[in-house]
């Protein structure tokens, strides 16, 4: 599909069509399927190349790179938001913007090494440094995706979503086949991220002399300010396994990496749906795309965590192989942790089409003291730390939820930015 034409900031814009929103759910639901499953794959590989402790670590420093990323979720939306409202330069000024924001993180996780590595148990810091390495290609990649995301371009969406997790699977699996260890796989997944980030960019190349123009204006003040509301869920959605990590023995921790791919299926598999009506949540004056997204992140999440109920058994054992088949019965927590994160996301999301960022606070609260109790005393087993998390995941979900709806009809303005206000 092809960019929208430009209007005037303000214009009025024109209405989706909803078979055109259906195609657009369908194409970026197939990429997203395609990323999981890829996604997935890397941990089977992992989960039998790679002694407990080594996959601990491994699962750990993967998540490290989506905590210390999250500023390239804000950084995406916000760029979304201006495409949709067809804002001048939108797409230069999100690449700008994606390239300032990588290197504001990469220096943030420099700074943190030292902290970091021995709170994972590294034996060195060069893995953390790799998570660095991969900072402004993440971020680069996801301004990219935020305006294929406001322009509607879905197939491309779809598809970019595909290429970033196949790549980095390919190089996680192969630093793991080569027998190269924690730091193989960091290096080679810090490599497919720059490889995907120059194949980004050429899906908006015409816009790429644009943004090198120093009179393009960047976004960093807005990434920055929207990233406690909009880039909360990542957090929320990855900081279980390196606190596991720390507060569990290498073994046990190895175990919660493997039981923790299927929250990340519950949490990644309906996203497909609230990244198609964000532009719409942009746009509108009511709640109808917040009501749409929550009642099918519901069903889906309904479906999965039943289905994991009853088929627990065949489920750990595909994943982790018969030594994790004796936590079989942890497999529909973590799908329903997963789950609630993912209903979440969508009020996330919503909050942050309105410039609203109430639950994202709410999700820093909750999931801030969730790590505070396990790190103190919930922590005896796996499953002790599953449910702690579980628990605040549902507090989130239900109080957000109420605190989304709408309680009386009026008309919101759809040109509010994403960020500008709490």
């Amino acid at each position: 599909m092809s960019d929208a034409t430009p209007q005037p900031a303000g214009a009025p814009t024109p209405v989706v069509a909803p078979r055109r929103r259906g195609v657009g759910a369908g194409v970026v639901g197939a990429g997203t399927l395609v990323a999981n499953v890829f996604g997935y794959a890397l941990f089977l590989v992992l989960n039998r190349e790679l002694g407990a402790d080594e996959l601990g670590a491994v699962a750990s420093l993967l998540n490290l790179v989506v905590i210390a990323g999250v500023a390239a979720l804000s950084t995406q939306l916000v760029s979304a938001w201006r495409v949709a409202l067809h804002r001048p330069d939108a797409h230069a000024t999100a690449l700008r913007t994606g390239a300032v924001v990588g290197l504001v993180v990469t220096g943030a996780v420099l700074v943190l090494t030292p902290v970091v590595t021995p709170l994972l148990h590294l034996d060195g810091p060069l893995p953390v440094l790799l998570v660095a390495a991969s900072m402004v290609p993440t971020c680069v990649t996801s301004a990219v995706q935020g305006t294929l995301q406001g322009g509607e371009r879905f197939v491309a969406l779809g598809t970019l979503y595909a290429v970033v997790s196949i790549l980095r699977t390919a190089g996680g699996a192969v630093a793991a086949w080569l027998g190269w260890g924690v730091t193989g796989v960091m290096a080679l997944t810090a490599l497919a991220a720059w490889v995907v980030a120059a194949g980004a960019v050429v899906l908006v190349r015409g816009h790429l002399r644009r943004s090198l123009d120093p009179a393009v204006p960047t976004q960093v003040r807005r990434v920055l300010a929207g990233m406690a509301g909009t880039s909360a869920l990542l957090v929320a959605s990855t900081i279980d396994t390196p606190v596991a990590r720390h507060v569990l023995p290498g073994e046990d921790s190895g175990a919660y990496a493997v039981l923790s791919l299927f929250a990340k299926a519950a949490f990644w598999g309906p996203a497909f749906l609230v990244t198609v009506l964000y532009a719409g949540m942009s746009r509108a004056r009511g709640a109808r795309p917040l009501l749409l997204a929550l009642a099918g992140t519901g069903a889906i999440v309904a479906v999965g965590v039943t289905f994991s109920a009853v088929l627990s058994g065949p489920l750990v054992r595909i994943v982790g192989g018969v030594g994790y088949e004796h936590l079989a019965g942890l497999v529909p927590v973590f799908t329903a942790l997963g789950g609630a994160w993912a209903l979440s996301q969508v009020l996330v999301f919503w909050g942050a089409a309105r410039g609203r960022h109430l639950v994202g606070y709410l999700v820093w609260s909750a999931v801030g003291l969730a790590t505070v109790a396990v790190v103190g005393w919930r922590n005896a087993t796996v499953g002790e730390v599953a449910t702690t998390f579980l628990t605040a995941s549902v507090v989130v979900a239900v109080v957000g939820t109420l605190a989304s709806l709408p309680r009386r009809a009026t008309a919101e303005r759809p040109d509010v930015s994403p960020v500008t206000s709490a």
